[in-house]
């Protein structure tokens, strides 16, 4: 399950992981994607929505699962692609409240846990649509 994975990259005692990260590594295994390390180090400067409290990191790490999952060359997977995007930023925004990690942090930040919660909501969101794509074609199919 995506989301116990990605909250274990992000909770792990022995490497302190951001959002983003725990996102992209926690897909990773999930998916079976056997991305490189530096693809997994690409998400760094991503957490703490890009270290000024933007784009939080867990949407973010999300977002990159979606075009490592859905890009492709084909114009038409391109479109659906980007209409993945759009359909989780609007149902996280319409279930959270917002998309900045200033404003998820304050809502949903846990004393001990830190942001686990907010990373927890982002895996479980993601694994919903990317289940419910999958479900009418799964992805790199015609």
């Amino acid at each position: 399950m995506l989301e116990d994975s990605a909250a274990n990259y992000y909770s792990a005692l022995d490497v302190d992981r951001n959002c983003s990260e725990a996102l992209i590594y926690g897909a990773n295994d999930e998916f079976l994607l056997d991305l490189p390390l530096e693809a997994l180090r690409m998400m760094g400067p991503f957490g703490g929505g890009m270290s000024i409290e933007s784009i939080c990191g867990a949407i973010t790490g999300a977002l990159a699962v979606i075009g490592i999952l859905y890009n492709r060359d084909d114009p038409t997977d391109r479109d659906r692609m980007k209409k993945i995007a759009e359909r989780f930023l609007r149902e996280f925004r319409s279930r959270y409240g917002c998309l900045d990690c200033a404003c998820l942090k304050d809502k949903y930040r846990d004393e001990w846990k830190k942001c686990e919660p907010v990373v927890r909501m982002s895996a479980r969101l993601l694994e919903e649509i990317i289940k419910a794509e999958e479900s009418r074609r799964p992805f790199g199919k015609e």
